[in-house]
């Protein structure tokens, strides 16, 4: 089967380089690298000089659901499965291997993903959800269930699109031997909140997209638990904050996303650095 690696990229030239040599140095090297450059401001176009890649530079940052829109587009019509990548993250050498070796012995496998730290199984198992970075999809499932939807901009993008694969029938899983060598969480914190660590975005950009998001997915998909677990969540979020600047974009996220008012959002522009 050929494989087309796709990789979305934004203002990260030295991450880009470094997953661009994971991938090619892995046991079994992809087909083809696709890079999907989300009108990076910095160098990135120079990427081109360096390796043999596929490189499309988009006019302008449609955010990460934009460019795997376009990603995905593309990669579908060059290989017979894609293997998604965010730029800030690495790879053990034998995964794009490994999971091969798994697509084939596992006929009913629409996706596989990578195995998220601390994952103790064994043997592959079925998920519901994913994150893109790590994931292998079939090119004929992308044709069939369409492409991510563009107009959530930023975050839960692949937890709509992975929910939307399940909704169809199509089985992922999860492969413990596919495993990450280096993921950033340079864009979280951590405090504590009555004795419970709390996990959030530093930057308002952030946590704004990922709340209207996480909202507008789980009331798409009639998920009222999520819908719960996220209010909850964003009053004990509110707490830690406690400035009324910082927690302003959870609670204007939360209404957008009940409004169902997508797309990118002025108000919130996107920063690369933390």
């Amino acid at each position: 089967m050929k494989i087309c690696a796709l990789v979305v990229t934004y203002n990260n030239f030295e991450g880009l380089k470094k997953i661009i040599d994971n991938l090619l140095s892995q046991t079994r090297k992809p087909d083809i690298v696709l890079v999907i450059d989300n009108a990076s401001e910095d160098i990135t176009s120079e990427i081109r000089n360096l390796f043999p890649i596929k490189y499309v530079r988009l006019k302008e940052n449609t955010g990460s659901a934009g460019g795997y829109y376009e990603g995905l587009r593309l990669a579908c019509e060059l290989a017979d499965i894609v293997f998604v990548s965010d730029d800030d993250v690495l790879y053990e050498l034998n995964v794009l291997e490994e999971l091969e070796k798994s697509i084939v012995s596992l006929p009913e496998a629409s996706a596989l993903r990578c195995a998220w730290e601390g994952f103790t199984g064994s043997l592959p198992v079925v998920v519901e959800s994913s994150v893109w970075t790590g994931t292998m999809i079939r090119n004929e499932i992308i044709k069939k269930i369409g492409l991510p939807l563009k107009e959530l901009f930023l975050y839960a993008e692949d937890i709509e699109y992975f929910l939307r694969m399940g909704k169809y029938g199509f089985k992922m899983y999860v492969i413990p031997s596919a495993k990450y060598k280096l993921r950033t969480f340079e864009h979280k914190m951590e405090k504590k909140f009555l004795g419970r660590k709390i996990v959030f975005y530093k930057q308002p950009f952030r946590i704004y997209y990922a709340f209207r998001n996480e909202i507008y997915v789980a009331k798409l998909y009639h998920n009222i638990k999520e819908i719960v677990k996220t209010f909850f969540y964003a009053i004990r979020l509110s707490f830690v904050l406690r400035d009324r600047e910082k927690i302003l974009p959870v609670w204007e996220g939360i209404v957008d996303g009940f409004l169902n008012r997508l797309g990118k959002n002025e108000k919130y522009k996107i920063v690369r650095k933390d």
